[in-house]
């Protein structure tokens, strides 16, 4: 099996649809950071990799890189063209790469075995190959759309949901037997939209003398396109944990019960009358205090997950503090402290799916258990409720005893129920 000779990943911003959250490539999974997950795949598959990303993460990446002695040829490059959105990523790399690439998404989880599609085949010019997937709800994407020979005709971005071609979503997995044939291509084309890069592909598609062809895949693909989206991961990710693994310089109580499927990191310490339901994974120097239930839950480094505690279905990054709180569905960034009695509900009363405001839209998160989303070094107080889907910013404090019906913006105090600048950090 040939390897191909470039891989491009994109990994040049979050985006605001990821609010309160941040740095999607950089989020912990078992203990690793999602783009390490990410090479970890690919490096079966490319001679070289090449990572296009903004200059915030570039650092902190390239240290993660060599660090991990990741045994392939990686380099980092911070995006710099004047052209936005993807086809701006792709620009500043028309210097660097040259022959066949692969472009993919940074924040994509997939199964990578389906690029045995290309690296199995004789390598062709002047071809493309893209990929599409199947679904059954709709997804905030590209859309291929078929003539009657079902062929590939082109790329719907973003339709209306009651406007789909198809039932096949495009996935940014897009490979170029000759890096020139889509730069060249990006050059020509005029808009004022953030879509340079897909109809680029558009007018290539169009192309008489260009080799066409795709593959509908249909194992699993999870996209950190909404912090919501962080809970699918982490689940796809605990269900990897198909075996027990608890470090020997852990302290576990012989009053607890562990269930299922876990992963317990070094120096981590379980009280008296805990309960673990697997699949979970528990990062290193983490304490689960007395009476505490943790399920199917993922709790990073250096956390306090006080006595009395509930965790369902939920992230817990790094340097979290909870007291006795009930935390549902809800993803917690780093450094968030919730107050005693302080709880996250997740179901509304009419069964219905929840829904959270992006860009003043409502969007379906498709969610029917949803608990909220807090970014990081903020604080809840005692008694506070978290209404399902709630979104709070980053250094957001909440006083005792809110009701928080709607999202925080960053930096905001909300105390005898108005919302002031926080100014205290």
């Amino acid at each position: 099996m040939r390897k191909i000779k470039n891989i491009l990943i994109l990994a040049g911003g979050d985006g605001d649809r990821f609010w309160p959250l941040e740095n999607k490539v950089l989020f912990n999974f078992l203990g690793d950071p999602f783009i390490i997950h990410l090479i970890r795949q690919l490096k079966e598959y490319a001679e070289k990799i090449h990572i296009v990303s903004h200059s915030s993460n570039a650092s902190t990446i390239k240290r993660l890189i060599d660090n991990y002695h990741l045994s392939v040829n990686t380099d980092v490059t911070i995006q710099k063209s004047d052209i936005p959105g993807q086809a701006g990523a792709i620009e500043t790399m028309k210097n660097f790469i040259s022959g066949e690439v692969l472009i993919l998404n940074a924040n994509d989880k997939i199964d990578f075995s389906i690029l045995k599609n290309i690296t199995q085949l004789p390598f062709k010019n002047n071809q493309i190959i893209l990929f599409g997937k199947k679904v059954n709800e709709y997804f905030p994407g590209g859309y291929f759309k078929f003539n009657n020979a079902n062929q590939l005709e082109e790329v719907i971005e973003k339709p209306k949901k009651e406007a789909v071609p198809s039932n096949v979503i495009k996935l940014v997995l897009d490979y170029f037997s000759d890096f020139k044939i889509l730069t060249n291509i990006i050059s020509t084309v005029k808009t004022l939209n953030d879509d340079i890069y897909e109809q680029a592909i558009n007018k290539i598609l169009k192309e008489n003398n260009v080799n066409k062809d795709y593959f509908v895949y249909d194992g699993e693909f999870i996209s950190l396109k909404y912090p919501w989206h962080v809970l699918k991961m982490m689940k796809s990710y605990l269900r990897e944990l198909n075996k027990r693994y608890i470090s020997k310089s852990a302290k576990i109580s012989k009053k607890s019960k562990i269930i299922g499927d876990v992963f317990i990191s070094d120096n981590v310490v379980i009280g008296d009358y805990v309960k673990i339901l697997g699949p979970v994974f528990i990062g290193e120097n983490s304490i689960i205090g007395d009476y505490s239930l943790v399920r199917e839950s993922h709790i990073g480094e250096d956390c306090l997950i006080g006595s009395y505690s509930e965790i369902a279905r939920s992230y817990i990054a790094n340097k979290v503090f909870l007291h006795r709180n009930y935390v549902g569905d809800s993803v917690l960034d780093n450094e968030v402290m919730m107050g005693a009695q302080a709880v996250t509900a997740n179901l509304r009363f009419d069964g219905e799916t929840i829904k959270s405001n992006i860009y003043e839209n409502k969007v379906d998160t498709n969610f029917y258990k949803l608990g909220a989303i807090i970014g990081r070094e903020s604080k809840i107080g005692v008694n506070t409720t978290i209404f399902p889907g709630v979104k709070i910013g980053k250094k957001t404090w909440v006083g005792p005893g809110e009701s928080v019906r709607y999202d925080l913006e960053d930096k905001t105090y909300l105390i005898f129920g108005e919302e002031k600048n926080n100014l205290k950090v």
